[in-house]
């Protein structure tokens, strides 16, 4: 509650601080099990920083930006956050988060930065088998699948030194039936494989572990099953198209399970959502060789205008694995290949 004037004077001096006409509720509160953790100097601390500080002076804290982003967007349709508790009312903030959001705040400026360099040191192992740094120079194009119940979907992308990265190739192909005996899954593979271009590196997103959703589930047992099948079936055959003369071995990985979604934000709570908005914003967002550093320039993606039409012409269901499959692929490529430092920064957190 926002306090005023003479009306604060009957409040205990213990439950508020205050900054100007604003005054805060510095009484900790044990639905977060702050009251042993944060004196009432430090929660007028945190309070002022999270109220006063815009979101690029509070991403040097242990944040994402996306949960930024979401303070930003309370603060200007609420104005102050008057308890540390107020936050917990925000998508995707939870007792652990927050803590140690806050912990980090109250740490002295050194101690801060001396965490943030130990964080930076952190190795984060994002495909397996582990991907090799010697074979980077090497690589010059990369097919990215996305397997789901119904579609299997594929992005090709042609690498080029000092120049953009170029989507050459976005396709599907359509699984009939979520029930499908082996037979039939081999035959519907056998076509996906002469479907799918060459490439140096095929990339599928590290599938989860197969079980039913529910006790006695056993359509979903089934359909959970059938995936895991149909992603070892076709890495199978990808892996199997590597010459002998090839340097690159192995040339099929398993990608960090929801990385992709996480690290172009469209990974909400614990799901995954909708990934038209991010592709239409790559679509628009074209770049040309010399408009940015080289460092930076081959990470971008061009689109060319006939691929643009193939995402346009499909169904909903259908662009979302088509978009899907090429946020993968950048996401592999800016991760493992690349090593863009802004990207890699959202996983060292």
């Amino acid at each position: 509650m926002l306090l005023f004037g003479a009306r604060c004077s009957n409040v205990p001096r213990n439950c508020l601080g205050a900054t100007g006409l604003r005054y805060f509720n510095v009484k900790s509160t044990p639905r977060l099990g702050f009251p042993c953790a944060y004196s009432e100097e430090e929660t007028r601390k945190i309070l002022n920083k999270l109220n006063e500080e815009d979101v690029e002076q509070l991403y040097k804290y242990n944040i994402s930006k996306f949960r930024l982003k979401k303070i930003e967007g309370w603060r200007k349709k609420f104005g102050t956050f008057m308890s540390l508790d107020q936050v917990l009312e925000l998508d995707g903030f939870g007792i652990t988060v927050l803590r140690k959001f806050y912990d980090s705040i109250v740490k002295n400026p050194e101690d801060v930065e001396a965490a943030a360099q130990k964080v930076v040191k952190k190795d984060v192992k994002f495909t397996t088998p582990i991907f090799p740094v010697n074979i980077i120079p090497k690589i010059q194009s990369c097919v990215s699948l996305y397997v789901g119940l119904d579609y299997v979907t594929w992005a090709r992308f042609k690498l080029s030194k000092d120049e953009p990265t170029v989507l050459t190739g976005w396709n599907s192909f359509q699984i009939n039936d979520r029930k499908l005996h082996v037979s039939e899954l081999i035959r519907n593979v056998t076509q996906i494989n002469q479907l799918i271009p060459e490439a140096d590196v095929y990339v599928v997103e590290n599938p989860a572990v197969a079980q039913a959703v529910a006790m006695g589930s056993a359509t979903q047992t089934n359909i959970n099953v059938q995936k895991s099948q149909l992603i070892a079936m076709i890495m199978l055959m990808l892996s199997n198209r590597v010459p002998d003369s090839s340097e690159i071995v192995p040339n099929v990985y398993f990608f960090k399970q929801y990385a992709s979604a996480r690290l172009f934000g469209i990974y909400v709570g614990n799901e995954r959502v909708s990934a038209d908005g991010v592709v239409r914003s790559l679509m628009e967002r074209q770049i040309g060789p010399n408009e940015e550093s080289v460092e930076n320039v081959q990470s971008k993606v061009v689109i060319p205008s006939g691929l643009k039409v193939v995402y346009e012409e499909n169904d909903n269901a259908e662009r979302e694995f088509l978009g899907q499959s090429m946020l993968l692929g950048l996401s592999f490529l800016r991760l493992c290949v690349f090593k863009c430092e802004d990207s890699l920064k959202i996983f060292r957190r």
